[in-house]
């Protein structure tokens, strides 16, 4: 059977305006009901400003890390107070558990806590946790950038949050989230992007 001239432009529209239709009616009408992270993604994501801190870098931070405000690193960040109480070890337990199940790659992982009430750091705190940098940031902006949930109580205290080494703040976790799922959604980035190994590859040695 012989096809009219019309009747082929007919089927070639329709042949390449069906993935476009499909991708529209997707992402208009289509909602997933789950998703293959743990945390809750932060919509939009949050860029933090790039603001020197007043911190000695951790072991496991580059050169200078506070100073240019932990560009080139994957974060696991927190605010408390520096006295740090039970809720608080937990955390950074949770954070460096978390980090040591990355594998290969925990050299791109820095962990951050946030002093965000000026507080002295206990020293057997900061012995236990070998690796945190530990940043004096109570009159820092980034306290305010940091999302909050309706209605938190913890003063801000009740999340862990991801950071990309662009400096945005992408996922957010409860407190007390499963050290293996923190470990999981981290591997997923850390082996889907490049970014951290890129930038400091530009790095003048």
């Amino acid at each position: 059977m012989r096809l009219s001239p019309r009747v082929k432009f007919v089927l070639m529209f329709v042949l390449f305006a069906l993935p476009i239709t499909a991708s529209y009616l997707m992402f208009f009408f289509w909602k997933p009901k789950t998703t293959n992270n743990f945390g809750d993604l932060v919509v939009p994501v949050v860029q933090l400003p790039k603001i020197p801190f007043d911190a000695i870098d951790a072991k496991d931070a580059p050169p200078a890390a506070a100073s240019k405000a932990f560009r080139g690193k994957w974060l696991i960040l927190t605010r408390d107070s520096g006295a740090c109480e039970s809720t608080c070890i937990a955390k950074l337990h949770t954070m460096r558990q978390a980090r040591l199940l990355v594998g290969k790659e925990l050299d791109r992982v820095v962990r951050v806590m946030l002093i965000d009430d000026g507080l002295p750091v206990p020293a057997k705190l900061t012995e236990d946790n070998a690796g945190t940098a530990f940043v004096s940031a109570k009159d820092s902006t980034w306290l305010a950038e940091l999302p909050r949930a309706p209605g938190d109580t913890t003063g801000g205290r009740g999340y862990i949050y991801a950071v990309d080494p662009m400096g945005n703040l992408f996922m957010s976790y409860r407190a007390d989230q499963d050290i293996k799922q923190l470990a999981a959604d981290l591997r997923r980035v850390l082996k889907a992007s490049q970014l951290g190994k890129e930038m400091e590859s530009a790095e003048p040695k």
